[in-house]
């Protein structure tokens, strides 16, 4: 999950579709803790799932290199 959430390509869009195995409970408990608002539902053999990406916070200014 951390391997795919982490690509240029995904992080960049708001929302991430996904199928995975019906039952695969690890895969989807990882997926809740990246992203917000998570749904999923069944869909034969595997689980769509639909989330919003919690985008990276932004670097705070560093005040260090404020000259005097």
């Amino acid at each position: 999950v951390d391997a795919v959430v982490d690509t240029p390509e995904v992080r960049e869009r708001p929302r991430l579709e996904a199928t995975i195995p019906l039952g695969d409970a690890e895969t989807l408990e990882r997926i809740r803790e990246r992203a917000d608002e998570v749904a999923s539902r069944p869909a034969g053999a595997t689980a769509l799932l639909d989330a919003s990406i919690q985008q990276p916070p932004e670097p705070e200014p560093d005040d260090a290199d404020d000259g005097p």
